[in-house]
């Protein structure tokens, strides 16, 4: 059966791998004179701890099912405070990775993920300290070659063979064995040398009748009691395992100091703690400011409402000013496809609660009353992904993964980014590698559905959904994001890039005021006041327009609702969404008895005529969006939105009866 070779951990655990050990019976020696020296081992952790440093090359094989792993490492080590220092030099893909505890704080390095993993030494340094008290233990429990023991059992507690390597993914690991005494025997079988030095030989082994399979050969340095080669063997799954790990060219008491256990991360690295991203919004709404050039691709779908196959992907580049937090920005397009169903705006310029989009073209200008409550809540969303990966991330040192609340993948980032959603708790996400976006350390979240939540029947939910993320190591803001998905034949990307990112401590005055031009033809929406709910029911209630409440299909859930009234119009608007859409239901009623302008018999804008029920209705499709809209008396309703199907539409719009 194929495996993987161990992990830099692994191997951190295998230096400290005299982790359990409980001792009874000591082996006692002969001196020339007829008199019985001291016990073998009987020094074993006073020499330990006066160790003050071992240098050597770790050569650790695992042999299974006919295939053969081996890992060479350097490792430098001070048992006695509890540091070590580990790096793969055996040209393999891990060439390179490090481990490193100065007795305190653990450092793991994968150049191949370009993670590097901070974590409390707390365990490691502590099984490295008292690794010499574990060794003079067993010593104390050994049974002599002869297969006399010189001591009464009951002197100290039971033993079990000593764990080989830490349980991480993919890593074989000896099972945990009972650490009874009745479990196992320990015997010690005399000197032999390693590395050219004398060592003592140790066997732990189950005794008959035992449950456990595991059985360990230790050969332990005579002078300072480090054991320089260990062989563990048990049986998984049918198959027998072997680990063995030996010390090659010792040196000891090379003079090591403090600083060779300190630790600086590569600078293009990334660095992962326990609690990583847990401030991510705040350290997000701390940026004074941030200026970018971003891209943003989109494509897939037939947004030229064509019946032909349309392929193209559509681009626009813009220049980005803006302040997290606030919804200040200035966004000028630099370049820019033409979208059929968009308008051609050329310039965004918001102070977070009025917008102003600008058409250079046309010279129209069109002013907005808005707020920044989405973009905060797609920056606390960034922070409810990484407390979701640590909840369910593990280190070797950590117990079983802990389930994460649920939560949705992060929206669209930059100005008018469409991007599908997936619903609370049916998705997972990892953090598996770093990577560079223009010059910039990100860490790379990947965004999947857990396809058994997803296995029931749902209509509206899109196949092969995919979601990454890059996001700033410094700063956690997201400057790349990638969305995919797929519905029968049809697929849709979106991805946007900030590149050339520059963290300012702010702008200079105007950046975000506009005045159109003199001449300009000015549209002004006049909102009057308006209220937003948290629930649909409480939004319906506090209607000054009388609307019935929509019937939207499961998978949908109620996101946010308001209500506005103005001298010009009344509305009412119901925001729901799902694993891959958003749907808004709105309803209006203006004081003039009918809108001017592009009308029918039927109250509503032209579009394919549909029956809604007993009703006349319209369906419309433009690029990304499409809407039913219909008419009751002088209130004028919609359904609309992206990546939601005509049917769904017509479902929720026959849910709604006239008052």
């Amino acid at each position: 059966m194929p495996f993987d070779e161990p992990s830099p951990t692994t191997v951190l655990a295998v230096v400290g791998v005299l982790a359990i050990a409980g001792g009874a019976v000591a082996v006692g020696l002969l001196t020339t004179g007829g008199q019985a020296s001291p016990p073998v081992g009987h020094n074993a952790s006073e020499q330990y701890v006066a160790l003050d440093g071992l240098n050597a090359t770790v050569v650790t094989t695992v042999e299974r099912g006919g295939e053969t792993n081996r890992t060479v490492r350097a490792v430098a080590m001070r048992p006695g405070a509890g540091q070590v220092r580990l790096r793969t030099v055996d040209g393999s893909t891990d060439d390179g990775a490090v481990v490193v505890t100065n007795g305190s704080t653990k450092w793991t390095y994968d150049p191949e993920t370009g993670l590097v993993s901070r974590t409390d030494a707390g365990r490691v340094s502590e099984r490295l300290r008292t690794r010499g008290e574990r060794i003079e233990r067993l010593f104390d429990r050994a049974v002599g070659s002869d297969g006399t023991e010189t001591a009464s059992r009951e002197r100290t507690p039971g033993v079990s063979p000593l764990p080989v390597m830490p349980q991480g993914p993919d890593t074989p690991d000896a099972p945990v064995t009972n650490r009874s005494g009745d479990q196992v025997t320990v015997s010690y079988d005399g000197t032999t040398t390693v590395s050219g030095r004398e060592v003592h030989v140790l066997h732990v082994r189950p005794r008959d009748g035992a449950a456990t399979t595991v059985s360990q050969t230790l050969w332990v340095d005579a002078e300072w009691f480090v054991p320089l080669k260990y062989r563990t063997e048990w049986v998984d799954d049918g198959e027998p395992v072997t680990a063995t790990v030996e010390y090659r060219d010792p040196t000891f008491d090379p003079g090591l100091s403090d600083d060779a256990f300190d630790y600086e991360p590569p600078a293009d690295a990334a660095v992962v703690t326990p609690n990583l991203g847990e401030d991510a919004s705040e350290r997000i709404q701390r940026i004074d400011g941030l200026s970018a050039t971003l891209q943003r691709r989109y494509g897939g779908l037939n947004l030229s409402g064509s019946n032909g196959t349309d392929e193209t992907t559509y681009e626009t580049v813009q220049r980005v000013r803006m302040v997290p937090g606030t919804g200040k920005q200035r966004v000028e397009v630099l370049r820019s496809s033409s979208v059929p169903g968009t308008a051609n705006n050329s310039l965004l310029v918001s102070n977070g609660s009025v917008s102003w989009l600008y058409d250079s073209a046309a010279n129209n200008a069109t002013r907005l009353e808005v707020d920044a409550t989405g973009r905060r809540q797609q920056y606390r969303r960034i922070e409810q992904l990484f407390a979701r990966l640590n909840r369910t991330r593990t280190t070797p040192d950590d117990g079983a993964s802990i389930p994460g609340p649920g939560l949705t993948p992060v929206p669209g980032s930059g100005p008018s980014t469409p991007t599908p959603q997936l619903p609370a708790d049916q998705f997972g996400v990892s953090l598996d590698r770093a990577a560079q976006v223009d010059g910039r350390t990100t860490y790379v979240l990947e965004i999947r559905p857990e396809r058994d939540r997803n296995a029931t029947g749902n209509r509206s939910t899109l196949a092969n959904y995919s979601q990454t993320l890059w996001i700033d190591a410094e700063t956690f803001f997201p400057v790349k994001q990638r969305t995919e998905f797929g519905t029968g034949d049809d697929r849709f990307t979106v991805s946007v890039t900030y590149r050339n990112v520059t963290i300012t401590d702010g702008f200079a005055e105007g950046t975000f005021t506009f005045e159109p031009p003199a001449d300009a033809n000015v549209t002004r929406s006049d909102l009057g006041s308006s209220q937003s709910y948290e629930s649909a029911d409480a939004t319906v209630e506090n209607a000054t327009i009388e609307v019935a409440k929509p019937t939207v299909p499961p998978s949908f859930s109620f996101t946010s609702g308001r209500t506005a009234d103005s001298k010009y119009v009344e509305s009412v608007t119901l925001t729901y969404r799902n694993e891959t859409s958003r749907l808004i239901v709105s309803a209006y009623a203006t004081n003039e008895s009918a809108l001017p302008g592009n009308e029918t018999d039927d109250g509503v804008a032209t579009g394919e005529r549909i029956r809604i029920g007993n009703r006349t209705g319209r369906y419309t499709q433009t690029g990304l969006a499409r809407s039913v809209s219909w008419s009751c008396g002088e209130v004028r309703y919609s359904v609309s939105g992206r990546f939601v199907s005509k049917p769904v539409l017509v479902e929720v719009a026959e849910s709604m009866p006239c008052p």
